[in-house]
């Protein structure tokens, strides 16, 4: 299985399990409950959205797929930012991420407070 696919699979896994925060509000919620392990922001997101993940100050966020690519993982139309509130399924999509091909369609970005 390719990373990108394992990626897909894991974020699949996770909304089954109700570990997501899918959307800028319910990212926004989650985070100022803290319980956000990971920002997920789509490649083509909006100027708007990436403001938004950049000021999550201690949460790591990675960029994978366009809106439609992850509303399509997740049974929606476009889904521009997801919030992973799970550790353990942070841990395996930074790892799936990590071992991607340059090629491939996903990056981290962490905040100042990570690093």
């Amino acid at each position: 299985m390719a990373d990108a696919d394992k990626v897909r699979v894991l974020l699949g896994f996770a909304r089954k399990a109700g570990k997501l925060a899918i959307g800028r509000s319910a990212v926004i919620k989650a985070y100022k409950q803290k319980t956000i392990a990971l920002a997920v922001l789509a490649t083509d997101a909006t100027p708007k959205a990436q403001k938004i993940v950049e000021h999550l100050q201690g949460v790591s966020t990675v960029q994978f797929g366009t809106k439609n690519e992850l509303g399509d993982i997740l049974g929606r139309n476009e889904v521009g930012m997801i919030g992973i509130l799970d550790h353990q399924f942070a841990a395996s999509l930074r790892h799936a991420m990590k071992s991607k091909s340059p090629s491939d369609d996903a990056s981290e970005h962490t905040t100042a407070a990570d690093q």
